[in-house]
């Protein structure tokens, strides 16, 4: 067995964000630049550390800078357009995401990014056109900030397959309605036939009287009956259950498909507030579990969690949601089903229990 390698400087500074070590971080950064003030990687450290540590003003300034003197660094322009977004100006949070997709047309982080901010400009562009709560306009999104370059794990972007577009079935020619079909013509009424008597049978035969035609008979009138109005049956009381059954249902499955997105885009206010106040971990404290939470998700370069084969009870305020969970990060993968016992608080649905099968 050798001796492991000791950590490199930017090993030790990577190591020191990724466990919360932020004011630990910056010194060994300013220590470095002192030896290498030009350093490209140390650079884009420092901008990294500045916006986690709510900075925003300077790392916006370091990333600017270094877009400045490297021009094809995708990363950079990635990280402006975070930033930019978190302060709400998501034009200039555009403009950025696509020069990174112009450095690198398959920056998957990237694409996914460009795509939160279009459909944020969407919903502005909506809310303005109905005059809706400037809360709806102003809502931030919630972007990945890159911490670290690596241009060998740039995962290629899925391919969007075209919308096929839609036929559109031309309008039916009208037709012109058919004049009624005149009446028949009535038959002419026939003359009666004399007859002339026969004079040798007039003696012992009575001259028959010609008999009338009798009239066609009338054809038969239909008759409509009148519609009886029937009285509506009164709603079920147990309607509104139901009802009300099916919004819960589907209000679970949209908390856990948010609780899924935040820890995907490692958003860990977003995440951690999807817990009750309730939420007991086993063997910890809750500020332990938080903390470890943090430290583990935050350090990843990537996460992907998705969620399917719902199946959810709701009782009351209280609801159970089991599901298939896929998870991907950095260096795993692994497929299981877990249960979330939920509970409902004011409009929100939030985990007491969380639970491996």
């Amino acid at each position: 067995m050798t001796a492991q390698a000791a950590l490199s400087p930017q090993d030790n500074i990577k190591q020191a964000i990724q466990t919360g070590q932020l004011e630990q971080a910056l010194k060994l950064v300013q220590q470095e630049r002192q030896a290498a003030p030009k350093d490209l990687q140390l650079r884009f450290l420092e901008g990294v550390i500045q916006a986690q540590q709510g900075q925003t003003d300077k790392a916006i300034d370091t990333f600017k800078k270094l877009t400045e003197s490297n021009p094809d660094l995708s990363e950079a322009y990635n990280n402006l357009g975070v930033l930019y977004a978190s302060k709400g100006k998501l034009e200039e949070s555009r403009a950025n995401l696509e020069k990174a997709l112009l450095t690198h047309p398959s920056y998957a982080a990237a694409h996914r990014n460009l795509s939160d901010i279009q459909s944020q400009l969407a919903k502005q562009t909506y809310a303005k056109a109905l005059q809706v709560d400037s809360k709806v306009k102003n809502s931030t999104p919630q972007l990945t900030l890159l911490g670290s370059m690596d241009p060998s794990k740039r995962a290629p972007a899925q391919a969007t397959a075209p919308t096929a577009p839609v036929a559109v079935a031309p309008a039916a020619t009208p037709v012109a309605p058919q004049s009624p079909a005149p009446e028949a013509a009535k038959p002419a009424a026939v003359a009666p036939v004399a007859v002339t008597p026969n004079p040798a049978a007039a003696a012992t035969t009575t001259p028959t009287t010609p008999t009338a035609a009798k009239p066609a008979a009338a054809a038969p009138v239909a008759v409509v009956p009148t519609p009886i109005a029937t009285p509506k049956p009164e709603p079920k009381k147990d309607d509104a259950q139901q009802k009300q059954a099916k919004v819960d249902n589907t209000d679970v499955r949209n908390a856990v498909l948010a609780w899924a997105k935040a820890w995907s885009q490692k958003d860990m206010t977003r995440y951690l507030g999807a817990y009750a106040s309730s939420f007991t971990p086993d063997k910890m404290s809750r500020a332990k579990w938080e903390s470890d939470r943090r430290a583990r998700i935050v350090s990843k370069k990537t996460i992907s969690v998705e969620v399917n084969n719902f199946k959810v009870e709701v009782s009351g305020n209280k609801a159970t949601a089991r599901f298939q969970q896929i998870y991907e990060s950095d260096n795993f993968k692994g497929n299981s089903h877990k249960t979330l016992e939920m509970v409902k608080q004011g409009d929100h649905w939030l985990i007491t229990r969380e639970t491996v099968n």
